[in-house]
């Protein structure tokens, strides 16, 4: 009896020793799987800058060694923007926005997304993911991550009016420019009178009897900004410079205007020798059509008294 008691309790601990093997065997197997799955997924991160109507093109990059019967591309930003599919040996579409267009390159393998006519509210975070579905399971191949930032270049000018007051005022004018940080200077012959200042916000600090400021945000997004210089009452012979510094340009860029064109009188009225010339062509004018009207009346008159 004792001897089959001890023999059955070997037979378990051998069976407790086979299954503690065989765990050990499947949590291995388990993990170089989970390792093997993980290797096979490319994950990358890039940064773009992008001048507002542009294109850029995002790169989708992913593990090509792996087998591929039919896999997905699937392009996000918060929400799904574009999807194709492989199947077959050839592409489908799922869904794709307007401006957006999916590029495959056979001989390399390689994928991409052109997105066209960026604007600035298109600035944002992409994720292209690559996922094989069959053969099953789904795995997914590589990651790209993008961050995409439109800037847009403003447009500067400089131009003369007369204030409420009939004062000559100058000016300067940067519109359409985002990000909203922006340099703005007025320079008169050489000399700087006003200074830089990167912000649009708090600017009331800035204004003075001789220069005001005053910006927007347009509906697109992007931001506008004048600043007003008032010139002297008496007419001098100056020029004067606006230096506009931003983001989008390579280098800062001045316009110029010459206080001249802000002293301009208006326009002479006509004068007395002016009316009188009107006058006689008028006179002629009204002449020559009433001589008209009595030269018609006198040839048919008496054809009608005959009548």
């Amino acid at each position: 009896m004792v001897t089959e008691m001890v023999h059955v309790l070997q037979c378990g601990m051998t069976s407790v020793k086979h299954f503690c093997e065989l765990c050990s065997v499947w949590m291995l197997l388990s993990f170089l799987s989970a390792v093997k799955t993980e290797s096979a997924v490319l994950s990358t991160t890039s940064a773009q800058t992008v001048l507002q109507g542009k294109t850029t093109t995002v790169n989708c990059d992913y593990n090509k060694a792996i087998e591929k019967v039919f896999f997905s591309v699937d392009l996000r930003r918060e929400q799904l923007l574009c999807s194709y599919i492989y199947q077959h040996k050839s592409w489908r579409k799922r869904s794709c926005k307007d401006n957006i267009r999916f590029i495959w390159t056979p001989e390399t393998e390689e994928i991409s997304f052109e997105l066209l006519n960026l604007q600035i509210n298109d600035s944002g975070v992409y994720t292209c993911a690559v996922e094989r579905v069959v053969p099953p399971p789904v795995q997914r191949l590589g990651v790209q991550t993008t961050f995409i930032d439109v800037i847009a270049r403003p447009v500067v000018s400089a131009s003369c009016l007369k204030g409420s007051d009939g004062a000559p005022t100058v000016l300067c004018t940067a519109e359409g420019f985002y990000p909203a940080a922006l340099e703005q200077v007025w320079i008169r012959d050489g000399e700087r009178i006003t200074y830089p200042n990167s912000s649009l916000i708090n600017r009331e600090y800035l204004h003075s009897s001789a220069v005001r400021w005053n910006s927007s945000i347009n509906t697109d997004g992007s931001y506008s900004l004048t600043s007003y210089l008032h010139l002297p009452p008496t007419p001098e012979q100056v020029m004067y410079h606006c230096w506009v510094n931003h983001s989008s340009f390579n280098q800062p860029i001045s316009v110029n205007i010459s206080s001249t064109e802000c002293y301009e009188t208006k326009e002479e009225q006509p004068t007395g020798s002016d009316f009188s010339g009107v006058s006689f062509i008028m006179a002629g004018i009204s002449f020559g059509v009433l001589a008209g009207v009595l030269l018609v009346t006198a040839v048919t008159y008496p054809s009608l008294m005959n009548d």
